[in-house]
């Protein structure tokens, strides 16, 4: 399922979405995947251990599993690992994409209103857009009108994340994965906009540069 949005939606709009419409449970964990969009490979063992990880804490905890929805970077790795899962399970894991609507690729699949439409995943290897990832349960695609540009998704991603935090929720993970050409500028952007938009303590692992937020 997805759902084309105003860059501006109110969170507690978007909730409502998600719990009456897609009628999703409420989940008693979030996990919130950050990283970079810039396509990396990941030695066997670590990605297995990262796909374990995260395909266990969703499972264990009936959570809600938040990326940036394309097929690129972190987000690949992680549409593979719930690939790995559906071929071995039955159980289903809620992973929602949020991505800005300029940057996707074949829009013109996804037009339309109460319609099912399949949707290309092939990329167009000299386009400079890009295809969602198709282990994902839903999107939200924000449009602020530009095109071709990653932000529109920034806040409207933030603002739901800290709103679902308010509901009955015990615990938050937030769970970085950088790739090893990650620039230090790059990281120290995102780690202070995470630790001053939520203030969460953190672990890091230089080895697997991966960093996890736990917030109980």
């Amino acid at each position: 399922m997805y759902v084309r949005v105003s860059f501006d939606t109110k969170p507690d709009l978007l909730l409502h979405l998600m719990t009456k419409e897609w009628q999703l449970e409420l989940p008693k964990l979030l996990i919130s995947v950050h990283g970079g969009l810039q396509n990396f490979e990941l030695q066997p063992k670590l990605k297995q251990v990262f796909g374990k990880g995260l395909i266990k804490a969703a499972m264990t905890t009936g959570a809600w599993i938040f990326t940036g929805g394309v097929n690129t970077g972190v987000i690949r790795h992680v549409g593979d690992a719930l690939k790995d899962h559906a071929s071995k399970s039955r159980g289903k894991i809620c992973t929602i994409g949020i991505a800005p609507w300029g940057i996707v690729e074949n829009q013109e699949d996804l037009i339309g209103r109460d319609v099912v439409r399949p949707y290309q995943t092939m990329s167009n290897p000299m386009s400079k857009l890009t295809v969602l990832n198709s282990m994902h349960s839903h999107f939200i695609l924000a449009d602020n009108g530009t095109t071709g540009k990653y932000g529109a998704e920034v806040k409207l991603r933030r603002q739901l994340e800290k709103h679902i935090s308010l509901q009955k929720i015990n615990t938050i993970i937030l769970v970085c994965a950088f790739c090893f050409s990650f620039c230090f500028f790059g990281l120290l952007a995102l780690c202070s906009f995470l630790f001053f938009s939520f203030s969460f303590p953190f672990l890091m692992q230089e080895s697997v540069k991966v960093f996890l937020w736990w917030h109980s």
